[in-house]
């Protein structure tokens, strides 16, 4: 039997009858975790991976698992590793928020773009010594950056055409998935799927599982608020947007993350420590195994900028 092409870029793991995870290799192209589901007459797949190369090979995945092409691709945020993907999926419909949408439109284009341009420059310094990232995280940016790079110059970008507020549901003969979306916590705005009748929830960017947040776009006290009111759905399974599948107790991990952040930086403001020297706190303990170690600094630059009137923007949808 011929080797399965996907293979190197993400491993598919079954959650229910019908629902399945492509959960993506830390050594491939993937980067990001997709959802395929049987909803009984199509087939939705949950983002579309990093590339177009990866995106084809998920839609291959999806039509081998389901029977049919996918029907409806849903993407969770604008970021690239979860959207640059959905030109693989010929004559399917593209769904998201309406902000998603213009942030596809207004931002990815550019942020291709200037990846593209960082990637080349950086990969040549992956695993040197005096390149501060930790070394169990440079295969994984390696394969993220050679996907880059490889990648079509011009790129195709497509944004959603089927665009909703607050919630859609899409039903078919044999189960519902509701879309839903509270808000920007992470981004500018965020989508998550539920499945009701197997109390499964494909998170995004708003929860992972064994790697650090990444809040440099996001909104932290939003954030959180988002992951109480997702909470009290109640997920039994939970697939993250990075890292193996979890648990509901993904999300609570999550908000503990951002929580501790937002005390962090509340008490710097109280001590009067300004951004600069405060971005270089150490990771605190409980934090110290998580993956994209990086991301931290960043992570502390924003939550600290959240706190002034600069970070009181409210978040849309």
């Amino acid at each position: 039997m011929p080797s399965d092409p996907a293979a190197p870029h993400f491993r598919v793991e079954r959650l229910a009858p019908g629902v399945h995870a492509a959960v993506a290799r830390t050594t491939g192209a993937a980067l990001a975790n997709s959802g395929i589901v049987d909803l009984g007459g199509a087939t939705l797949v949950f983002d579309s991976t990093l590339t177009p190369r990866t995106g084809r090979l998920l839609a291959r995945t999806a039509e081998r698992l389901t029977g049919r092409a996918p029907a409806f691709v849903v993407n969770s945020h604008y970021h690239g590793d979860h959207i640059w993907g959905n030109g693989a999926f010929v004559g399917a419909h593209v769904v998201s928020t309406r902000t998603v949408r213009s942030n596809v439109i207004a931002r990815s284009r550019g942020q291709f773009r200037s990846m593209r341009r960082e990637v080349r420059h950086e990969l040549p310094r992956l695993g040197h010594p005096r390149w501060p990232i930790e070394r169990a995280d440079v295969p994984q940016l390696r394969a993220w950056f050679r996907a880059v790079r490889d990648a079509p110059a011009e790129l195709p970008i497509v944004p959603p055409d089927v665009t909703f507020n607050d919630e859609l549901v899409l039903e078919g003969s044999r189960r519902a998935v509701h879309l839903l979306s509270y808000g920007g916590g992470h981004s500018p705005s965020d989508v998550f799927a539920y499945l009701p009748d197997e109390r499964i929830a494909f998170v995004g960017d708003l929860a992972l599982e064994g790697y650090h947040l990444s809040v440099g776009d996001g909104y932290p006290a939003e954030w959180v608020r988002i992951l109480d009111r997702l909470r009290r759905l109640r997920p039994r399974t939970v697939l993250p947007g990075h890292g193996p599948v979890g648990t509901n107790r993904t999300i609570d991990r999550a908000a503990r993350y951002l929580g501790d952040l937002l005390t962090l930086a509340r008490r710097a403001r109280a001590r009067s420590i300004p951004s600069p020297e405060f971005v270089r706190t150490p990771i605190p303990e409980k934090y110290r195994s998580l993956r994209f170690t990086l991301m931290f600094p960043e992570n502390l630059r924003r939550v600290y900028a959240s706190l002034g009137p600069a970070g009181r923007r409210r978040s849309s949808k």
